[in-house]
């Protein structure tokens, strides 16, 4: 796969996890769905985590 679209993919999981951050503000959240965004943040920092990780190997080796 070319880098540019695994950047891609990295940027929207970067948007996903900014997009689960910005509904904790809700004040009306129980705490079984503020701890579900809690773990859906974990899962899509992951995720870019493992995309940007492979991006900066695969930089390297080209």
């Amino acid at each position: 796969m070319e880098i540019g679209k695994l950047m891609a993919c990295y940027c929207k999981a970067r948007e996903i996890q900014s997009f689960y951050s910005s509904c904790l503000t809700n004040d009306s959240l129980s705490p079984k769905e503020r701890g579900l965004l809690i773990h859906l943040i974990k899962n899509a920092s992951l995720s870019s985590n493992l995309l940007r990780e492979y991006c900066q190997i695969q930089a390297k080796e080209i």
